[in-house]
């Protein structure tokens, strides 16, 4: 799934499909979103990796900067979860149970990843879509380039609020959404609705 975080109809470059050299250089915590799955609705903890694809000129937009791609997760390291078979297929090897019981994200900021960019139509516009993750070759790691853009990990339970103002308004837009942001600002429904997230819910995506 592909987060523009951009609400204009102005065109942006898209990133080649293929496979990238890509740094995770952004993680953030969207909080508890309604999802429609197959006609059910459900809460659930979303986050999203943001990633800075490294490269020749074809993945650099017109002001020199790397292009990004960006992608959504059910907070849910579940067997079918999405997340769980990124992160191992990234780490070439399946979690441990002291893994699945609690896995630093953090620890990911600023690593190396070869990310699968594929392209889709939808209502006549094009869009790059992160499709999967797999690990670096030992002989690209040794070569690896600096990182851009800075790291930064935003995490609604210590609301940050220089990092929120960071996001684009599309981002913004989509936590300010959320039960735990508007539990923040006093919405009295927020603490329901944040205890109707199912975060083990091992649906797909």
């Amino acid at each position: 799934m592909i987060i523009t975080g951009n609400t204009s109809t102005k065109e942006f470059k898209l990133p080649p499909a293929g496979l990238h050299l890509a740094r995770l250089y952004r993680i953030v915590d969207l909080g508890t979103q309604k999802v429609e799955w197959q006609g059910a609705i459900k809460m659930q903890h979303k986050l999203m990796f943001t990633f800075e694809l490294l490269g020749d000129d074809d993945l650099k937009m017109d002001d020199g900067k790397p292009l990004i791609i960006s992608k959504r997760y059910t907070m849910s390291l579940g067997e079918q979860s999405t997340l769980r078979k990124d992160l191992e297929a990234w780490r070439g090897h399946k979690m441990t149970p002291e893994e699945l019981k609690a896995f630093d994200l953090t620890q990911l900021l600023g690593k190396f990843a070869m990310a699968n960019v594929t392209h889709s139509e939808r209502d006549g516009k094009n869009y790059a879509n992160l499709a999967g993750l797999t690990q670096v070759p030992k002989a690209m790691q040794a070569n690896a380039p600096q990182g851009v853009n800075e790291l930064l990990i935003f995490d609604l339970a210590n609301f940050d609020q220089t990092k929120f103002d960071s996001l684009s308004d599309g981002i913004k837009k989509i936590i300010e959404q959320s039960a735990e942001y508007r539990g923040s600002k006093g919405d009295p429904f927020a603490e329901v609705n944040a205890k109707l997230a199912d975060i083990s819910d091992d649906v797909p995506f």
